[in-house]
């Protein structure tokens, strides 16, 4: 039977690289002048990317709550301490995971444009304001993108951690299986055993009984045989 737990975590795993990928296009949009159709496609990516992470977190509610209960009595579910607290590892690192998501999605790149003035300016003026938008841009541009590659990094860090704890649990459930094997192949081997043994046990009582009675007909033979003799030594 499937642990339950392993499955809610595989699709918290694979919720995480739905959500990933998702990322990287709303970066690359958001880090940018974006067109009306981008800008459909960026708020549409920005709905997906809040919807999986909402998903994710009543998912790792739902197992925070599986752990609590078998924290009770590990040994009603078949579960160490160590394999609970692999299981709380593994919530715990996924909700760091959706933090640092949360805090990407806070901070995104705005759909800037660089504004020029109109009217009765000099050309000149124009053009260095121009500039001045086009360099602060540039500017907040590389500070968006520098904070993206650390978020990116401490993401890829977490997800790597969750895939990891995710293949330790189900190494754990298959070992839990196997060991469920051993002990029906150890219970089956101890009921033939039972078996032999009462029939063993069953044989030596019978061979007793009968000893038993040879012995008590013996006895009585030479109970006879003697009260004869003695009747025979007083009458003759």
């Amino acid at each position: 039977m499937s642990d339950p737990f392993v499955i809610v975590q595989e699709d918290v795993t694979a919720s995480f690289d739905q959500a990933k990928t998702l990322l990287v296009s709303w970066r690359k949009l958001s880090g940018k002048r974006r067109s009306p159709q981008e800008e459909n496609e960026y708020q549409f990516m920005t709905d997906e990317i809040y919807s999986t992470a909402n998903s994710i977190n009543t998912d790792l509610d739902e197992l925070q709550e599986t752990i609590d209960v078998a924290r009770e009595a590990p040994e009603d579910y078949g579960l160490s301490l160590a394999q609970i607290s692999e299981r709380q590892i593994f919530v715990d690192t996924g909700r760091k995971a959706l933090e640092e998501m949360r805090r990407a999605l806070a901070q995104p790149v705005p759909n800037a444009k660089a504004k020029v003035k109109t009217g009765g300016g000099a050309a000149g003026e124009q053009r260095k304001q121009s500039e001045h938008h086009t360099v602060e841009f540039n500017h907040h541009q590389v500070q968006q993108q520098v904070l993206m590659e650390q978020q990116d990094e401490h993401l890829d860090a977490m997800m790597d951690t969750v895939r990891n704890l995710h293949g330790i649990a189900g190494t754990m459930n298959t070992e839990l299986d196997d060991q469920a094997i051993l002990l029906d192949d150890m219970d089956d081997l101890v009921d033939r055993t039972q078996s032999k043994l009462t029939a063993a046990r069953n044989t030596v009582n019978k061979f007793l009984r009968d000893q038993n009675s040879s012995s008590l007909r013996v006895i009585l033979i030479l109970f006879v045989v003697i009260l004869v003799l003695i009747v025979l030594i007083i009458f003759t």
